[in-house]
């Protein structure tokens, strides 16, 4: 059929660039996500600051997967024990799931408006 290869190159290339902006989408989040913990926890919003080794270790990273299909946004503690804080006392200390779960609908709502 006349034309169908031009058709399809061009969807092709309108998904890898729909990859790539969603990839870049989840970098912006992360690094805003990784700063708002940092900001909030120097106010010692969650565990009373000491050596500021934790604070200084909250990170905000993104896992893309071999092909790029799957985009993880993962919030991490870069001290041994990030683990305790996360999960002792009832999670009173906790940071990572919190500021998650407070942006989930934000980062769904940039998802869904860049795939429309």
């Amino acid at each position: 059929m006349p034309g169908a290869d031009e058709v399809i190159r061009n969807l092709r290339a309108w998904g890898e660039q729909r990859k790539a902006e969603g990839i870049m989408l989840a970098q912006d989040w992360a690094r805003k996500l990784e700063a708002q913990m940092k900001e909030e926890q120097a106010q010692e919003k969650y565990w009373k600051n000491r050596t500021h080794n934790a604070l200084n270790g909250l990170r905000g990273e993104v896992i893309v997967s071999k092909g790029g299909d799957e985009v993880i946004i993962a919030l991490a503690h870069s001290v041994e024990y990030g683990p305790y804080l996360e999960l002792a006392n009832d999670g009173r200390h906790a940071i990572l799931k919190p500021t998650l779960d407070a942006a989930i609908p934000e980062i769904y709502a940039d998802y869904k408006r860049l795939w429309e």
